[in-house]
């Protein structure tokens, strides 16, 4: 039965790369995505084996868009892209339902191999982080929760708190998510007060410790 891929990537060169590798190996690349909110969109249309999801991506990024693909299709296996080897941000991944972490370094050569543990119903992480995940018994795969200063703000706190660390404009937030400019208003005096973070400087520097943000 032929397996079906969506690659979810800001960075043309890497979407055309993988796609080029997969189609080698016989797999079928039903589309790509430019950013988090484009996966969900083909994700939730497409319904894809597996989605190839790059975690550091612009207006929703890989980790929240994952949760949001794992309730819409749960079947769904994603396998995370990234530059980051931090536990903290790989934890962040497979709590929102990842099944599968590869450096984007060994991207080309792990790739396929992922695919197909991830199918079988198994988990796979790059050698490299691998063993951040194992305890001295040799017990393998263990996710530690997340901060809790990170928890206490909702999804959509966290989707807002994106898009302003992106330097998106109030205005231009609300015709995106399509609510008012007081809500969004509403919503960052709340993450705010929530993060005892009182100015955008503060802000960005936290979305980017957290992960949300990448200044790669």
């Amino acid at each position: 039965m032929e397996i079906t891929v969506i690659i979810a990537d800001d960075h043309a060169i890497i979407r055309e790369g993988l796609k080029g590798l997969l189609e080698k190996k016989g797999i079928c690349v039903l589309g790509i995505a430019r950013n988090g909110r484009e996966a969900v969109e083909k994700a939730i249309a497409l319904k894809p084996d597996v989605m190839m999801m790059d975690i550091s991506m612009p207006d929703l990024n890989g980790v929240e868009a994952t949760a949001r693909i794992k309730k819409e299709v749960p079947y769904t296996k994603i396998i995370a892209l990234s530059m980051h080897s931090s536990k903290k941000i790989i934890d962040q991944m497979f709590t929102a339902g990842a099944s599968g972490y590869i450096l984007k370094e060994s991207a080309f050569s792990e790739l396929y191999d992922a695919i197909q543990e991830v199918l079988k119903g198994n988990y796979y992480l790059t050698p490299s982080i691998a063993r951040m995940y194992v305890d001295s018994k040799g017990h393998a795969f263990s996710s530690s929760k997340q901060l809790p200063r990170f928890n206490k703000i909702s999804k959509k706190e966290r989707e807002i708190l994106q898009l302003v660390a992106e330097g998106i404009k109030t205005r231009d937030i609300a015709q995106k998510l399509n609510v008012s400019v007081k809500t969004v208003e509403t919503h960052r005096r709340n993450i705010m007060k929530k993060l005892n973070i009182f100015n955008v400087a503060g802000l960005t520097k936290f979305a980017i410790k957290e992960g949300i943000i990448s200044l790669e």
